[in-house]
C-alpha cells in the first residue's frame, strides 16, 4: 500500500500538472489534454502520468510528444513549487480505461435499446408464466413492500384468496401491520410479521422490484422459486418468473389478467381486494393511471358485488380522530417556494408520539401541498430513526420525480417516488429543494 507521503506526492504532481495544461503550456497539441491519474515510486525518482484526450490515434500521439517535449519545464515549474528535494522523471502514458469505460457504456445503452428497457410501456415476462408458476407449487409465501399502502395490502389478500381457491397452502406476510382503514378486507387478520423459517415451494412478490423492500425472508433454498408482479420500472427484473408491466394501473389490474387463465371464480370476496388496489392506487380515479382498462377492471368487479360508497366511506371516511389531530400539526409545517412551484410538509416522531397515531394515519397528507394551485411537485419528510428521513415525492406530471428518487437511491413511478436520506431536517430538506429546483429549471 502506497504510503500518505507518496500518495500525497502524487495528488500534488497531478494538480499542478493539470494547472499547467490550463494556464502556463501554450503548445497546440495539448489543448484537449486531462490528466486523468499520477502514480509515484517509493523512491519518488519515477512518476507515471495519465492523459486522456479525444481524437485519433495519430492525435493522441501527437498529444504524447506535446508532453514529452513539455517534461523539462514541467519539472523545473513543479521544483519551484513543491519545494521537494528531487522532482520524479516523468513518463506519460495514455488512459486506455476511459476508453474501456467508454466502450462498455455504449454496449450498456446499445443492449438496453435493443431490450426495450427504457420503454415504459413494456412488457417483461407474461401472465402466463406466472399462472404456469402459480399451478406447479404447493406452499407459497406471499409478500408485497414494507409501510405497505392499500396496492400492497389488497394485492396480497387477493393472490392469497386465488391460491387458496387452487388448493394452495398459503402465507400472507408484511413486516409491518396492515394499516387501520383496511383492516375490514376479507382475510386481513391472516397476516403474519415474521415469513417464519419455509420452507416454502415459492414466494410471490407483488408490487416491488427489489427484496430489500420485502423486509427479512428465509434464505434462497427456503423460499423456493422466487416470482414477481409489478408494475414499476425497474433496471432488471426480480425472480426467475415474472410478469411487469409499468403501464398498469395497479397489481389489482394485473391480477384481473390472471383470472381468466386460472379455474377461480371472481367472487364478492375477491373482487373487493382487487377494487381496493385500484382504488387506491389511483387516487380514487384521480391519477394519471385512472385508464381505460383500469376502469373496465374495476366495473367488473362492481359487477361481482362490489359496492363503490362502501369502499369509499371505509377507506376514506372512517377516520380515527388521532389522524385528524396529526393532520393539524402537520399542516403547520407546510412550506411553498418562492415563486410556488413545489411544497412540503414535515411528520417528525414527536408529533406521531404525542397524538398516539400510528404511522399508517399520515397516509395521504402529500396530497396537501400537492392540491396548491401551481405547484407542480410535493414532497414529504418524514422522521424514521434520528437522523433520518423518508422522503416521498409526487408529481401533476411536469417532473418525473423518479429521476429525482434515483439521485438519492430510491426509486418510484414518474409521479410518485422516494427514497431516504441520513441528516437533519435542514440538512436532507436542503439536498431535496436543490434536486427538485433542478428538475424545475430543465
Amino acid at each position: 500500500m502506497r504510503s500518505i507521503r507518496i500518495q500525497r506526492v502524487a495528488e500534488q504532481i497531478h494538480e499542478e500538472i493539470s494547472g499547467l495544461l490550463t494556464r502556463g503550456l501554450k503548445d497546440p497539441r495539448l489543448g484537449f489534454v486531462t490528466i486523468t491519474g499520477v502514480e509515484v515510486s517509493p523512491d519518488l525518482g519515477s512518476a507515471w502520468v495519465f492523459f486522456s484526450c479525444p481524437g485519433t490515434e495519430q492525435e493522441r500521439s501527437l498529444s504524447l510528444e506535446g508532453l514529452e517535449s513539455s517534461a523539462g519545464f514541467i519539472r523545473k515549474t513543479l521544483g519551484k513549487r513543491l519545494h521537494l528535494r528531487t522532482i520524479p522523471e516523468f513518463h506519460f502514458k495514455y488512459d486506455q480505461s476511459l476508453d474501456c469505460g467508454d466502450h462498455i457504456e455504449r454496449l450498456l445503452v446499445e443492449v438496453r435499446e435493443k431490450e426495450g428497457w427504457d420503454d415504459p410501456t413494456r412488457l417483461r415476462g407474461s401472465s402466463e408464466d406466472v399462472v404456469r408458476a402459480l399451478g406447479e407449487a404447493e406452499e407459497f409465501l406471499v409478500t408485497s413492500h414494507f409501510n405497505p399502502d392499500g396496492d400492497a395490502i389488497a394485492s396480497v389478500l387477493a393472490m392469497r384468496l386465488i391460491l387458496q381457491a387452487m388448493g394452495k397452502q398459503v402465507v400472507a406476510y408484511n413486516k409491518d401491520p396492515v394499516p387501520r382503514i383496511y383492516s375490514f378486507l376479507p382475510g386481513t387478520q391472516a397476516f403474519v410479521t415474521s415469513p417464519g423459517d419455509g420452507p416454502y415451494d415459492a414466494t410471490l412478490v407483488l408490487d416491488c422490484g427489489e427484496l430489500d423492500r420485502c423486509g427479512p425472508l428465509p434464505p434462497a433454498p427456503a423460499r423456493g422459486k422466487l416470482i414477481c408482479i409489478d408494475h414499476h420500472l425497474t433496471t432488471s427484473p426480480l425472480g426467475e418468473v415474472f410478469y411487469i408491466d409499468p403501464g398498469a394501473s395497479s397489481i389489482g389490474e394485473m391480477i384481473d389478467r390472471l383470472l381468466p387463465l386460472l379455474p377461480v371464480e371472481l367472487d364478492a370476496d375477491l373482487a373487493s381486494c382487487i377494487y381496493c388496489s385500484i382504488l387506491t392506487d389511483t387516487g380514487s380515479f384521480r391519477y394519471s393511471n385512472t385508464t381505460p382498462a383500469a376502469l373496465r377492471t374495476v366495473a367488473r368487479m362492481v359487477e361481482a358485488g362490489v359496492e363503490p360508497w362502501e369502499m369509499s366511506n371505509r377507506i376514506y371516511e372512517s377516520q380515527p380522530i388521532e389522524r385528524i389531530h396529526l393532520l393539524s400539526e402537520v399542516l403547520q409545517t407546510l412550506w411553498l417556494d418562492p415563486r410556488g412551484r413545489y411544497g412540503s410538509v414535515l411528520v417528525t416522531r414527536e408529533m406521531l408520539d404525542s397524538h398516539g397515531a400510528s404511522m399508517d394515519m399520515i397516509d395521504g397528507f402529500i396530497n396537501y401541498p400537492r392540491s396548491i394551485e401551481g405547484v407542480q411537485v410535493a414532497i414529504q419528510f418524514r422522521e424514521a430513526d434520528q437522523g433520518q428521513y423518508k422522503v416521498s415525492f409526487r408529481s401533476r406530471g411536469r417532473v418525473n420525480v423518479a429521476e429525482i428518487a434515483a439521485g438519492f437511491g430510491g426509486g418510484g413511478h414518474h409521479n410518485a417516488a422516494g427514497c431516504t436520506l441520513e441528516g437533519s431536517a435542514e440538512e436532507v430538506s436542503g439536498q431535496i429543494y436543490g434536486a427538485v429546483e433542478d428538475a424545475l429549471n430543465d
